[in-house]
C-alpha cells in the first residue's frame, strides 16, 4: 500500500519541478528571518536570488554539527516564540532543542503517515508507543495513526506500567528506539515474560542512524522483524528515511527533505549510483527553523534501478550492502 500515490509515485521531472520550487521558497524565507542564516549566507555573497536551480543549491555552504552547537536555537528560530506550537528536546549523543509551528508538524505527520501505511499498518493494527511523550516523533507518530483510525497504546516508559500494558493488550506494531527496545528486553527476562507470549511480529525503531549494532540481537530476542527509521535530531523528525515495503533498501521522502551525497572529507558532489558517501540534507518545508545543506554523517549509497514497491522517492541501498566500503573508505582517510 502506497499513503500518497501522488508524491511516492511522481515523475522524477515533476520531483525536481516540486523540489525547487519549494527550494527557492525556503532560500527566501530563511533570508529574511534566519539571523544564522542571514550571516551564512550573506558572508558568502549570496541573496534569496542565488537559487534558480536546484544545482545551484551547492553554490550554499554546508552546515556542520559544530555550528548548530555553537549557536542559540533562537538564532536559528524565524518566528516569534507566539507563533511556536511545540518544543521539543532531541536526541541521545547531542541533544538540540526543536520548535515547530502548525505547518511544520502538519508535514511531519503527512511523512508518518507514509512510513506507517509502508510497513503495513492500517485500521485493524494495534500499535504501542514505547518511550516519553516529550519525544516530538512520537507525537508525530501517535496523531498519524490516530487520523487512521489505527489503535494507539501508549506505553510510557514506567516499567510497570509497560509490563502490565504490553501483557494484557495485544500490540502488533511496537514504535520506539534500540535503548529503549533493549531495557524492554531487559525487563521481560526479569521478569519471567517470554517473546512468545507476546506474539508481537513487528518492531520499529527510530534511530539517528541507519544501523544500530542491538539489531540483530532485538530481532532474535523479541522473535519481531524488526526495521530502522533515521532520523536526525538537527532536522527534528523521523521517517526522514524508511524502509521499502518490499524490503530494497530505503526511501528518501525527497519532497521534504532535498538529499546530496558528498565524497568523505570533501564537499564533492557524488552524482553516480552505487557509490558510498555522506548524506547531506537540506530541509524544504521547515518553518520555525529551516536546515540547509546539513552534514549527517551517516553514510549512504543510492541507487537507482526501478523499485519492485513502486514508488519513485530516492532509494538507498541497505547498510549491509556497503558496510566494508565504508570501513574501506575511513581506513584510506586515516592512511592505514
Amino acid at each position: 500500500m502506497i499513503a500518497n500515490p501522488t508524491i511516492e509515485q511522481m515523475s522524477r521531472e515533476d520531483m525536481s519541478a516540486l523540489q525547487l520550487k519549494k527550494l527557492k521558497k525556503q532560500m527566501h524565507w530563511a533570508m529574511e528571518k534566519s539571523a544564522f542564516y542571514y550571516k551564512k549566507f550573506t558572508g558568502q555573497g549570496l541573496n534569496g536570488q542565488s537559487i534558480q536551480s536546484l544545482e545551484d543549491l551547492q553554490k550554499l555552504p554546508l552546515t556542520t554539527s559544530e555550528e548548530i552547537d555553537g549557536t542559540t536555537v533562537y538564532n536559528l528560530l524565524t518566528l516569534p516564540l507566539s507563533a511556536v506550537l511545540r518544543i521539543s528536546r532531541i536526541g541521545f549523543s547531542k541533544p538540540v532543542i526543536k520548535m515547530y509551528t502548525n505547518g511544520d508538524l502538519a508535514y511531519q505527520i503527512e511523512m508518518m503517515t507514509r512510513v506507517m501505511v509502508a510497513q503495513g499498518v492500517h485500521g485493524a493494527t494495534v500499535v504501542g508507543l514505547l518511550g516519553e511523550a516529550s519525544d516530538s516523533r512520537l507525537m508525530d507518530v501517535q496523531y498519524a495513526l490516530e487520523n487512521m483510525g489505527v489503535t494507539v497504546i501508549l506505553l510510557g516508559n514506567n516499567q510497570e506500567s509497560i509490563k502490565d500494558l504490553i501483557t494484557t493488550c495485544h500490540i502488533d506494531v511496537l514504535v520506539s528506539d534500540f535503548k529503549q527496545v533493549t531495557q524492554l528486553v531487559v525487563m521481560l527476562q526479569a521478569s519471567g515474560i517470554s517473546a512468545d507470549d507476546l506474539f508481537l511480529p513487528k518492531i520499529i525503531c527510530m534511530e539517528e542512524g541507519l544501523q544500530n549494532p542491538n539489531h540483530y540481537y532485538i530481532q532474535q530476542r523479541m522473535k519481531a522483524k524488526t526495521t530502522t527509521l533515521y532520523n536526525s535530531p538537527v532536522m527534528g523528525c523521523g521517517g526522514i528515511i524508511f524502509p521499502c515495503s518490499e524490503g530494497s533498501g530505503y526511501h528518501v521522502q525527497e519532497d521534504y527533505f532535498y538529499p546530496e551525497i558528498l565524497e568523505y572529507g570533501t564537499d564533492k558532489l557524488i552524482t553516480e549510483p552505487h557509490k558510498v558517501g555522506e548524506l547531506v540534507l537540506t530541509a524544504l518545508a521547515a518553518e520555525a527553523m529551516p536546515i540547509f545543506r546539513y552534514r549527517t554523517g551517516q553514510a549512504v549509497m543510492r541507487l537507482d534501478d526501478e523499485c519492485p514497491c513502486g514508488r519513485t522517492l530516492m532509494r538507498l541501498a541497505s547498510p549491509t550492502e556497503y558496510a566494508g566500503v565504508v570501513w574501506q573508505a575511513v581506513q584510506d582517510k586515516s592512511g592505514v
